[in-house]
């Protein structure tokens, strides 16, 4: 679809660039990012692009393991793996939930999200995921734990520099145009 973008905006030119985390806009020359969380960046503007409310997902073996301790109980006790933010999703998940945020004393931080979906399907934890792991949800690789999602979750615009400047503004506004469709 980035052939749209240009067709409409002529003599503007784009550089993307791998960003999985706040940390990583402190040290490249971006304008505005894209990245997954529930939009708490206190020191960046953000805006919602997309909504894509999370739940917790293991793979099969956790699964099991998750009817017999209860939902409760396994967010205690199995090892609950953060994205880029760290701990931030899960905080926010369990405050969503109305459970106490107390973690086993194992964790692992994957930024990474491709890898991060690989050590949830090898057994390493439990993760929040989105409706982009379907194809793994419906392969039985992972499998959903429960039904109490955390809403606030997505993909959020993040500026790094003024968010009206009149490129990053064009492209800001077709990427809310693209989620339109």
């Amino acid at each position: 679809r980035l052939m749209d973008f240009f067709e409409k905006n002529p003599g503007v030119s784009l550089r993307i660039e791998p960003v999985n985390s706040i940390a990583d806009l402190k040290t490249k020359d971006v304008d505005v990012a894209i990245l997954w969380g529930v939009g708490e960046w206190k020191e960046y503007e953000s805006r919602l692009l997309l909504r894509l409310p999370s739940v917790p997902t293991a793979n099969a073996t956790i699964a099991k393991e998750v009817r017999i301790l209860g939902i409760e109980a396994a967010v205690k006790q199995v090892p609950l793996l953060g994205d880029s933010s760290g701990d931030t999703g899960w905080r926010a998940w369990h405050r969503a939930v109305g459970l106490p945020y107390l973690p086993s004393k194992s964790s692992l931080t994957i930024p990474d999200s491709n890898s991060r979906v690989q050590a949830v399907i090898d057994g390493q934890g439990i993760a929040l995921w989105d409706r982009l792991v379907a194809p793994e949800i419906k392969s039985g690789q992972l499998v959903e734990l429960t039904d109490r999602k955390l809403d606030t979750s997505g993909y959020y615009l993040v500026f790094t520099k003024d968010p009206h400047a009149t490129q990053v503004q064009a492209m800001v506004d077709w990427l809310f145009a693209q989620t339109a469709i």
